[in-house]
């Protein structure tokens, strides 16, 4: 019985061992693949939002939670094909930076948090099939991605409260930002500017035009035949931002449930799972201003 028990600790250890020797801590701010990393974990994001919409239909299956919910599918979907075009595009060019991070970030999740990859992976795996990269050989990809494709049967996932974050530094971004104002106008004019209103118009200067009846009138003692219009025009302010991002390692709770249960699910915490976080920090610095 000692001896068991002994194997028990020592199993307990390795595992916690093994857990730690595969941790991603994450690349700085200029580093050359801080965008994947983060395009990466914005798609981890992604899923996690994706669970909890299900989660929202099925305690009210209305049309609206239903379309919300397919349209975050659809979003993370086509997030995580983008990053797995990007990777064998950077394999064709003799660059595995990109799949070496993508696997490290994948085994360091844990089960259920992994699911979040399988599209990405899904892309790397028909490009196994169909493609003619050595690299991108079957064995290449198990030894990357082990047990892509075998979730633990018969639970779901779902990411719970936060439970600690570790500071990983700053970034500065710029970002550009348009907004439109609309101005209602109404003129007296001159039936000689007409078309030069209507050449406004396909220019997009001005829209929704409306000419009234021309009728003629006495200006300074000469008869002049005007109308009425009235036009919308938009007016574009473009902003260029250099905004601050606070970037985090951020732990949360794990929690798991049987998906097979048809009575209210009882979520369970199962573990802990992490994203790293780029967050805005409020502090901006407008460098250009341009109005069309």
């Amino acid at each position: 019985m000692r001896f068991h028990r002994l194997i028990v600790i020592v199993a307990v250890f390795l595992a916690l061992f093994n857990c730690q020797a595969g941790a991603y801590e994450g690349v700085s701010a200029d580093h050359p693949l801080f965008k994947t990393q983060q395009r990466i974990f914005a798609a981890i994001a992604d899923y996690w939002q994706v669970q909890e919409l299900y989660i929202k239909y099925t305690q009210d299956p209305s049309d609206e939670n239903e379309q919300t919910w397919n349209s975050a599918i659809k979003s993370h979907t086509d997030n995580s094909v983008r990053i797995g075009k990007d990777v064998v595009l950077s394999i064709k060019k003799t660059d595995y930076g990109q799949i070496q991070m993508l696997s490290e970030i994948y085994r360091s999740l844990p089960e259920g948090a992994k699911n979040a990859l399988f599209p990405t992976l899904g892309y790397l795996k028909f490009e196994v099939t169909h493609g003619d990269s050595p690299f991108l050989s079957e064995e290449k990809f198990r030894e990357y991605f082990p047990g892509y494709g075998y979730s633990e049967p018969g639970f779901k996932y779902r990411k719970g409260r936060e439970l600690d974050r570790e500071y990983k530094g700053v970034t500065w971004q710029y970002e550009e930002q348009t907004i439109s104002t609309t101005w209602n106008v109404s003129l007296t004019i001159n039936i000689d500017l007409i078309d030069i209103l209507k050449g406004l118009v396909t220019g997009g200067a001005i829209k929704n035009l409306t000419i009234g009846e021309t009728y003629q009138m006495n200006v300074g003692g000469q008869p002049m035949f005007v109308c009425n219009v009235s036009f919308q025009r938009i007016k574009a302010i473009t902003t260029k931002i250099n905004r601050k991002f606070e970037i985090n390692k951020v732990w949360f709770e794990l929690h798991r449930t049987k998906s097979s249960s048809w009575s209210e699910p009882v979520w369970e915490l199962c573990g802990k799972t992490y994203e790293i976080l780029q967050e805005p920090t409020g502090e901006d610095i407008v460098t250009s201003i341009g109005a069309k």
